[in-house]
C-alpha cells in the first residue's frame, strides 16, 4: 500500500478522533460577565443586622400565612404540573443511560396455513421464537453527549421547579396581603361611614334648632351616601382579593377566606450581597444556563451524527411445526453480526443540522445575557422602590396624624360657629385620603419586599424544608 493511499484513510480517522470533544458555541460572554461590587442602589449599612434572604416567609413571622403557603404548595395545580414535568425529566435520563448496556428482545410468532393441492385441502402450523441482543459503540462520545444533556434537562427542570415554588410562594403572600389591605380600607371605610352618620345626626339636630343651613344637612347625607356606595364597592374589592387567593390555594373560589385585618411594617432592610450572587441563586437563571448548556450538548451531537456509527448485533432462534418442539432443548441458529453505517451523500441535510443547533446556541446565548441584565436590573430598580416608599410612607405618616387632628378640631370649631362647612369638609377629605394612602403603601411596601426577596434569588424556606419538599 503506498503512502499516499495510507494517508488518505488515516488522515480522516485522525480528523474524527479529535472531533470527538464536540465543538462548541458558547463564547466567554457568558463564561466572565463584568458585574459591579455593590449594587448602585443601596444605600443601606451593611454593618448593621440586615434581614436573611433565605428562609424569608418566616421573617414575617404571620402563623396564618404560612398555613396558606403551604396550603399552596400541596394543592395548586400548575405546581403540581411542575412536579410531573420534573418527574418526567428525571426518567429521561434512565431512558439515555440505558445505551450503556446492550438492548436484549425477544419475538414469538405462531402461524397456521391453509393450502389446497390437487389431492384436497391440507393445514400446517409453524411456531417460531427468536432472540435478539443489540449494542452500539459509543466510538465517539455521542452517546454520552446524549446522557449529559439528558441531566442538564433534568437540573433544568429542577431549578424551574425551584423557581415555580418560589414563585407561588410570592404570588400567594401577596395576594394574602392584598386581601389584608382590602378588608383594611373595607374598615375604615366602614369606620369614616359611622363617623358621617353621627355627624349627620348632630347637624340635623342643630338644623332642626334652626343652628344650622339646610345645606349643611345635604352636604352631609350627600357625603353618607357616597361612603355607603364605597363601601359597596370595597366589599366586591374583597370578594374579587379573596377569590384570586382561594384559585391560588386550590379551593372553590366562593370568596369566603379568612386573613388578618392589619398590615405589618418592618424598619430592617434585606442583606442584598453582591451582583455576582444572582447567577447562582437565582433559580431562573439556573434553568436558563443549564438549557444553554444542553443545547450545546445538542450540538456536539449533531456535529457526531456525520461520524460513522458501530453496531453489534447477535441474535439467535428457532422454528418448529410444533410448539412444544420450541423449548425441547434442541440447537437454535445463531448469528452474530457487526454493522458500520456512515453517511456519504445527504444533499447537506446532517450539516445544515449542525449549522441549526449551532445557532441554536447563539440564540440562547443573547437570551441568556437578556435575562441576566435584566435580572440586575430587577434589583436595582426594587432596592430603590423600597428607599422611595420608606420616605413616602414616613410623611405620609405625619401627614395622617396632622390631618385627623386637623379634622376633629375643624368638626369642634364647626360645632361652635367658627368655621364654615367648607372647612370641616375639606378636613375631613385629607384625613381620609392620607388613612387611605398610608393603608395602600403599606400594602405595596410589603409587595416590594417580597419581589426583593425574589429578584434576589431567596428561599422562601430554610434548606431543611426545601429538601423534604422536593
Amino acid at each position: 500500500m503506498s503512502r499516499t493511499f495510507k494517508l488518505k484513510f488515516v488522515l480522516p480517522a485522525v480528523a474524527m478522533l479529535s472531533a470527538c470533544a464536540g465543538p462548541s458555541a458558547i463564547t466567554d460572554a457568558v463564561k466572565k460577565v463584568d458585574t459591579p461590587k455593590n449594587w448602585a442602589g443601596n444605600t443601606s449599612n451593611e454593618s448593621q443586622s440586615n434581614v436573611a434572604i433565605d428562609n424569608w416567609v418566616n421573617s414575617f413571622n404571620h402563623p396564618q400565612l404560612t398555613g396558606v403557603i403551604n396550603q399552596a404548595i400541596a394543592n395548586n395545580y400548575q405546581f403540581k404540573a411542575q412536579s410531573a414535568k420534573l418527574a418526567i425529566a428525571k426518567t429521561r435520563i434512565t431512558v439515555a443511560n440505558a445505551s450503556d448496556l446492550p438492548e436484549l428482545s425477544m419475538s414469538f410468532g405462531q402461524s397456521r396455513r391453509k393450502t389446497l393441492p390437487n389431492s384436497g385441502v391440507n393445514y400446517s402450523s409453524s411456531s417460531d421464537i427468536n432472540l435478539q441482543l443489540s449494542y452500539e459503540l459509543d466510538l465517539w462520545g455521542k452517546l454520552s453527549d446524549e446522557q449529559e444533556k439528558a441531566q442538564l434537562n433534568y437540573a433544568s427542570e429542577l431549578a424551574q421547579y425551584q423557581q415555580a415554588q418560589l414563585t407561588l410562594v410570592a404570588d400567594v403572600t401577596k395576594a394574602y396581603f392584598s386581601l389584608v389591605e382590602a378588608k383594611s380600607l373595607l374598615a375604615l371605610y366602614q369606620e369614616r361611614a359611622a363617623n358621617l352618620k353621627n355627624n349627620l345626626a348632630m347637624i340635623q339636630s342643630s338644623y332642626q334648632l334652626g343652628l344650622r343651613d339646610a345645606l349643611d344637612v345635604y352636604l352631609t347625607q350627600n357625603n353618607v351616601s357616597s361612603e355607603l356606595a364605597r363601601i359597596a364597592e370595597q366589599k366586591q374589592q374583597v370578594a374579587n382579593k379573596s377569590r384570586s387567593l382561594e384559585l391560588l390555594l386550590g379551593e372553590y373560589p366562593n370568596a369566603d377566606i379568612a386573613s388578618g385585618v392589619e398590615l405589618m411594617t418592618f424598619n430592617t432592610d434585606l442583606a442584598q450581597g453582591v451582583p455576582s450572587d444572582l447567577l447562582t441563586k437565582r433559580s431562573d437563571l439556573r434553568a436558563s444556563w443549564y438549557d444553554l448548556l444542553a443545547l450545546d450538548a445538542s450540538l456536539a451531537i449533531a456535529h457526531k451524527q456525520r461520524f460513522p456509527r458501530i453496531s453489534l448485533s447477535a441474535s439467535t432462534g428457532e422454528s418448529s411445526n410444533e410448539l412444544g418442539d420450541l423449548l425441547d432443548g434442541g440447537s437454535m441458529a445463531w448469528s452474530l453480526i457487526g454493522n458500520l453505517t456512515m453517511p456519504l451523500f445527504n444533499a447537506g441535510r446532517l450539516a445544515s443540522l449542525e449549522e441549526q443547533a449551532r445557532l441554536a446556541v447563539v440564540q440562547k446565548e443573547q437570551l441568556y445575557l437578556q435575562q441576566m441584565y435584566q435580572a440586575f436590573a430587577d434589583v436595582e430598580r426594587y432596592i430603590g422602590n423600597a428607599s422611595t416608599l420608606k420616605e413616602r410612607f414616613s410623611h405620609y405618616a405625619k401627614a395622617k396624624d396632622n390631618a385627623v387632628s386637623a379634622e376633629k378640631i375643624s368638626f369642634d370649631q364647626y360645632l361652635k360657629g367658627l368655621v364654615s362647612y367648607t372647612t370641616v369638609l375639606e378636613s375631613q377629605r385629607r384625613a381620609f385620603d392620607s388613612q387611605t394612602t398610608l393603608i395602600q403603601l403599606k400594602n405595596q411596601l410589603l409587595a416590594n419586599r417580597i419581589s426583593l426577596f425574589v429578584a434576589l434569588g431567596g428561599s422562601p424556606f430554610s434548606e431543611s424544608a426545601n429538601s423534604k419538599s422536593k
